[in-house]
């Protein structure tokens, strides 16, 4: 589905609860990625997948990449404003619940939910985040007093030196965030899968 500013696919099952789980991929990845993670993760909820628009060395991403850990600001805020198009057309298309609709975003796609929540502050209002880190220079201080956020970073994942700088940046916005560590590198696993089915629940 191409009309809005992101190639996306929506799932429905059958016995939806009205809930909906957007899905922001990682590096190289793709709109379908993280379904079947989500949909053992929410099994009634819709699934609605995006694909990143900006190419990075041959692969989609939602932001471009400088270095490691260094990230073109430019583009973090044309793809944002993209994103504040798509959820006002997406919600309206497919007449979702936006007080229903949890963001899970992995690696680049959770940094971006995260950059969304900086620049967009009142279309997120709950988000799973998984590997994330805080790709956006001086995020403002705005008012995510009623966004709730789970943050689940791997204990030995290298990108895990600059979670901390995320939570603090939530911390001082009044999100009710939960950051929790576990036992992978930068890899999901089935303590993800868990600790996001029971936040979720």
């Amino acid at each position: 589905m191409r009309e809005l500013p992101f190639i996306h696919s929506l799932h429905r099952p059958q016995d939806s609860d009205g809930s909906t789980l957007m899905l922001l991929h990682g590096t190289g990845g793709s709109e379908t990625d993280l379904m079947p993670l989500a949909a053992r993760i929410a099994p009634r909820a819709q699934l609605l997948g995006l694909r990143g628009r900006s190419n990075d060395e041959g692969v989609a991403r939602f932001f471009r990449r400088l270095s490691m850990d260094r990230f073109d600001q430019d583009d973090i805020r044309t793809e944002a404003a993209a994103f504040d198009e798509f959820w006002l057309g997406a919600m309206d298309r497919y007449d979702l619940d936006p007080a229903r609709v949890t963001v899970l975003g992995y690696s680049n796609g959770a940094n971006f939910a995260a950059a969304v929540m900086a620049l967009h502050p009142t279309l997120i209002r709950r988000a799973i985040l998984l590997r994330p880190m805080l790709a956006l220079q001086d995020p403002p201080l705005v008012d995510l007093s009623k966004v709730r956020v789970l943050g689940l970073q791997g204990a030995r994942d290298p990108y895990g030196v600059h979670a901390p700088a995320l939570q603090d940046w939530l911390v001082r916005t009044g999100a009710k965030a939960r950051m929790q560590r576990v036992d992978a590198g930068h890899e999901l696993s089935a303590q993800d899968l868990r600790l996001a089915a029971d936040w979720l629940g």
